[in-house]
């Protein structure tokens, strides 16, 4: 079900360009589920999510992200996701701190052959997940017309890339 994850944040990420590759490592990762050790509620700036700074980013994916993505993915498979939290997207890397974009742990893509992938769950990654991602970033989402906008590749790697993606390909 890990791969059911994995093809839901590939759809979601389509086509995208990441806004960031990259993360600083000072800060310790937040615990999954908890906080970076503070009460208080970070204020988020009104500016793009890749202006953010790195503990603007983690504030802003458990005030913004969390809340919204952790019930879709536990509508879709309960089991599957009962433990929903950082290390979902971002795998084990999220323990040390690293949360890089797009994931290349997560289920890679071909998309002239999604058939290892359950055609409910290519659905529920272009129907709930993508666009419900994009809107929580205010992103534009990819699309033909915008084929930068947020899509699959913004969490998945395409199969025969390792750590970067060709970004214009066409889906």
């Amino acid at each position: 079900m890990k791969l059911l994850v994995a093809v839901a944040l590939v759809l979601a990420a389509c086509g995208s360009s990441p806004q960031s590759t990259t993360t600083p490592t000072t800060p310790p990762a937040p615990k999954e589920g908890g906080g970076t050790g503070s009460s208080a509620t970070v204020v988020l700036p009104d500016v793009p999510f890749a202006d953010l700074d790195h503990d603007q980013r983690i504030a802003f994916m458990k005030q913004k992200v969390m809340p919204v993505m952790k019930p879709i993915f536990q509508k879709h498979d309960a089991k599957d996701f009962e433990k929903f939290g950082c290390k979902t997207c971002h795998g084990e890397q999220a323990k040390e701190g690293h949360f890089d974009m797009p994931n290349p742990k997560l289920p890679k893509l071909d998309f002239n052959d999604l058939s290892e992938f359950k055609k409910e769950d290519l659905e529920w990654m272009g129907k709930e997940v993508m666009p419900t991602m994009g809107k929580v970033l205010n992103l534009p989402l990819y699309s033909k017309d915008n084929p930068k906008g947020f899509g699959c590749l913004a969490c998945h790697t395409l199969k025969g890339k390792d750590d970067h993606n060709d970004h214009d390909h066409g889906h």
